[in-house]
């Protein structure tokens, strides 16, 4: 685990602020992704797409149009006691990159501060999208 954070931090993630989520799940849903890849691919999917979609909508509210982020994402599979604790953690880029021209070099453009809005609109959506 230390050797994966130390090359995510000096070869893959560039310099800009990154935020950590994590995704837990409710008991009977951690069991079907566990024993289901196609159905915990799905749902780590959603996942991220409406944590960069939010990302996106939330620097359009700020003026940044056509922005792209990035994340990483790991799926822990076990709890403190070894059970078995299907969840996912993501690192995301706090903002997004932008740029005129395909060949300039992008400009990150940091996203605004996190509200609780923002959260409970993207559990809204992590919820209604999983559940289907």
């Amino acid at each position: 685990m230390a050797d994966t954070a130390a090359h995510l931090v000096d070869d893959v993630l560039p310099r800009v602020p990154v935020r950590q989520w994590v995704l837990s799940l409710p008991f009977r849903i951690r069991y079907l992704l566990a024993y289901d890849a196609k159905l915990c691919s799905a749902v780590r999917r959603i996942f991220v797409r409406a944590l960069l979609d939010g990302l996106c909508r939330r620097a359009e509210s700020a003026g940044v149009v056509n922005g792209r982020s990035g994340a990483v994402v790991v799926a822990q599979r076990f709890g403190g006691a070894l059970n078995l604790n299907l969840h996912f953690h993501v690192l995301v880029l706090d903002g997004v990159y932008t740029s005129a021209d395909p060949l300039a070099r992008p400009i990150f453009h940091e996203a605004p501060p996190l509200t609780d809005q923002d959260v409970v609109e993207l559990t809204a959506v992590l919820h209604r999208r999983i559940l289907r």
